[in-house]
């Protein structure tokens, strides 16, 4: 899925550096033992590296993420300069983000209220674990022994990271260029939430653009794709642009070619 939006950066004129999660096919460490503080770290350290390339314009490099990056965007730009970002689909504050793919999925499942009741009393529970600290131990006791796939390592993430919220973060991008992408089906991000929150924090201070894509899933997928995984697989195969809302690819391009980036 990713070629598609190199080649439209390179058709913009702009290269892409794209690099595996620590752990993720076979890239060193884990990241599940990272922060967001320790993301922005990692990808301040590849923006230095791509500065000292002479094939590289540093005043040109600017920043793409999706979903949990929303809460690294900002503190990338907090700790080196950047020409642009696109946000595609940015989450805002962790809880809130939780709270909301949760009710949005039983919503599609058509689940009972008396399912609901019980999820939501569920998460609420876990959210009391958190706020006290508690460990995976304790969160195992607490659910009768029963982990449900949840290991120490991904406790120990959520634990490190609940408290995640970009608001204030958000002012980094003053004065910065911000292409901020929603999709119309969103089940993991609060799209109405993280548009308000961007006009709130950067209205009036730079360029923001928001671009709506009423037909997209979070990943920017056409939701009609999206819902087939064998439709998924054959045309991103077989037609690997035609995987994204129309207008998605185009759209980037022209905010990348826009005066000034």
């Amino acid at each position: 899925m990713s070629k598609p939006m190199w080649e439209a950066n390179a058709r913009a004129g702009y290269a892409s550096l794209s690099w595996h999660k620590p752990g993720v096919a076979g890239a060193p460490g884990d990241w599940l033992g990272q922060s967001m503080a320790g993301r922005a770290d990692e990808a301040a350290a590849a923006i230095a590296w791509a500065r000292a390339r002479p094939d590289i314009d540093g005043g040109r490099i600017g920043l793409w993420g999706a979903g949990q990056a929303g809460w690294v965007l900002p503190k990338v730009a907090a700790k080196t300069p950047v020409s642009f970002v696109v946000a595609v689909s940015p989450a805002i504050n962790w809880l809130r983000q939780g709270r909301h793919h949760l009710l949005a999925q039983l919503r599609a499942d058509g689940a009972s209220r008396s399912r609901v009741d019980a999820e939501v009393a569920e998460s609420d529970a876990t959210r009391r674990l958190l706020r006290r600290r508690a460990t995976f131990q304790e969160y195992v006791r607490a659910r009768g022994g029963d982990a449900e796939g949840m290991t120490a390592a991904r406790w120990g993430f959520i634990s490190r990271n609940h408290r995640a919220d970009a608001t204030e973060d958000l002012r980094a991008l003053r004065g910065v260029p911000v292409l901020l992408v929603l999709a119309g089906h969103d089940l993991n991000v609060d799209t109405a939430d993280t548009e308000r929150v961007h006009r709130k924090v950067l209205a009036g201070h730079g360029a923001l653009t928001v671009e709506h894509y009423p037909d997209a899933a979070h990943s920017l997928v056409k939701r009609s794709i999206e819902r087939s995984g064998t439709r998924t697989t054959l045309t991103a195969l077989f037609a690997p642009r035609a995987l994204f809302a129309d207008g998605f690819l185009d759209g980037r391009r022209r905010f990348l070619r826009s005066p000034g980036r």
